[in-house]
């Protein structure tokens, strides 16, 4: 994502293109659900200290704890324009790709909007990837009832592979490639069975590797209680958000009102010509919205494609 400034030299190019992705999925017709990180698990701790020195070298910030406060920033006011804009959002006590699965699996989403394939790790029924407002790339959607039977894997087996390719809570086994650790869990059953066959001199394991903690979490991760989880889309508050985006983060208001005015035009104009739906009319289909990804014959690997193309209107995405 390209780095745009406002005129006080901040970042708002996050902002923006959540202001502008969400508009655009709405107007699709699809309902979002945007879940936030919470406490990231200890485990997971080495990889975010590595990507806080990496954030702070290219933002130019003194120190990772710096990058880690503007990140805080801009984690609330993403909520509060999602807020302006009648989007609901949850917060997620850790992983928020972990709250997105037990959000699709209690079927209040209809699937897991990331780029992150932990999603299917954490037991998300549907992952869809490379959602995007531009471009003409195809959405892909992987069903992971279709990828465990396709790997003949149990849930459980799944999450071991994934962990020997290396994951955020440990390193991978070296010298184990995707085929190699498939065809070896598919033999053994198991990591503690498939260790006992393997030479430690050319499979070494990573150093502090905890992989009875790295099952837990995603075995049974910290999520929030879709029992006290309310979804609820509000009518926007135009002028509110104009105040926030153009007056306090100084976007554009020009821009800002153009790209409002379109969508509530687009919705003023739906409200006016589309009579009440019966309700048995059919649902839209994603393909209509974003070209689905069409692979008639999913290959066999832990990425496996699904063909599916139906559609519900709820997504539950990671911002």
């Amino acid at each position: 994502m390209p780095h745009i400034l406002n005129r006080r030299g901040e970042e708002i190019s996050p902002l923006q293109g959540l202001f502008y992705r969400t508009l655009h999925l709405l107007e699709s017709g699809i309902k979002p659900v945007f879940v936030f990180d919470g406490q990231a698990p200890a485990l997971k701790q080495p990889v975010l200290a590595r990507r806080a020195e990496a954030a702070a070298a290219r933002r130019g910030a003194s120190d990772p704890g710096t990058a880690e406060t503007q990140w805080r920033r801009l984690r609330e006011d993403c909520k509060t324009l999602l807020g302006y804009l009648g989007v609901p959002c949850v917060q997620a006590p850790s992983e928020a790709e972990a709250t997105c699965a037990a959000l699709a699996k209690s079927g209040l989403v209809w699937a897991t909007a990331t780029e992150d394939m932990d999603a299917l790790a954490f037991g998300s029924p549907r992952l869809l990837r490379h959602l995007r407002v531009t471009g003409s790339g195809e959405v892909e959607e992987i069903s992971l009832p279709h990828v465990l039977q396709r790997l003949d894997m149990t849930p459980e087996q799944f999450v071991d592979l994934c962990i020997l390719l290396g994951c955020d809570y440990c390193g991978k086994v070296r010298g184990l490639g995707p085929k190699k650790a498939l065809r070896l869990l598919r033999q053994h059953g198991s990591i503690e069975q498939l260790l006992q066959h393997l030479d430690p001199q050319k499979h070494p394991l990573p150093e502090h590797w905890d992989l009875a903690g790295a099952r837990r979490l995603f075995l049974q991760p910290t999520v929030a209680d879709v029992a006290q989880v309310t979804l609820e889309w509000r009518d926007p508050e135009p002028e509110a958000l104009v105040q926030f985006l153009a007056h306090e983060k100084h976007m554009s208001e020009v821009r800002v009102r153009r790209r409002l005015d379109r969508w509530l035009e687009t919705q003023r104009q739906e409200a006016e010509e589309q009579p009440e739906a019966p309700a048995c009319e059919r649902q839209p289909l994603l393909g209509e919205f974003f070209p689905a990804s069409k692979r008639g014959h999913p290959r066999e690997g832990p990425c496996t494609r699904s063909s599916t193309k139906r559609q519900k209107e709820m997504l539950a995405e990671e911002p």
